[in-house]
């Protein structure tokens, strides 16, 4: 069970996990990170959702045991997080939701779930106080596995 759903209204195709602490949160897109689905630098993820726009349901997991990637994920991503006071915000370019949790180094995993037209997408958030690397878990035709990950984001300005 999730520990806390939201829906947010999600834009430009991604959704974002960072510190609150960050005065530009969000990344800039290499070609790299959209054909990788993700952009990533310290303190700050951007995963590629798998729709333009629109409402998502957001289920939240925070500690929780991780069951092996469903059927029903399309896309899934585990990166590493690290957190100094635990103010972290789930957000958007358009919708934020700030969140406190345990300082610490996490793993943040990111699964999109299918979904049918007319139904709202779904993503599941689980983040996992334990260190990770950098993992493409499920990718759909729209990802390159093949080449080299891009981990060196920088702030959209």
């Amino acid at each position: 069970m999730a520990n806390l759903v939201l829906q947010m209204y999600l834009s430009y195709s991604q959704i974002c996990i960072f510190l609150s602490s960050l005065s530009q949160p969000f990344n800039d897109w290499s070609d790299r990170n959209v054909t990788q689905g993700f952009s990533w630098r310290d303190g700050s993820a951007s995963f590629r959702a798998l729709t333009d726009e629109g409402d998502h349901k957001i289920n939240l997991f925070i500690n929780e045991p991780i069951p092996d990637i469903e059927d029903h994920v399309v896309r899934a991503f585990k990166v590493p997080f690290e957190t100094l006071d635990g103010n972290i915000e789930i957000a958007s370019i358009s919708d934020s939701t700030p969140l406190e949790i345990s300082p610490g180094k996490y793993s943040l995993q990111v699964e999109f779930l299918q979904f049918d037209d007319g139904d709202m997408p779904e993503i599941n958030i689980r983040l996992n106080k334990v260190q990770t690397d950098f993992v493409i878990l499920k990718a759909d035709e729209e990802l390159i596995l093949d080449e080299d990950l891009d981990l060196e984001a920088v702030p959209a300005t």
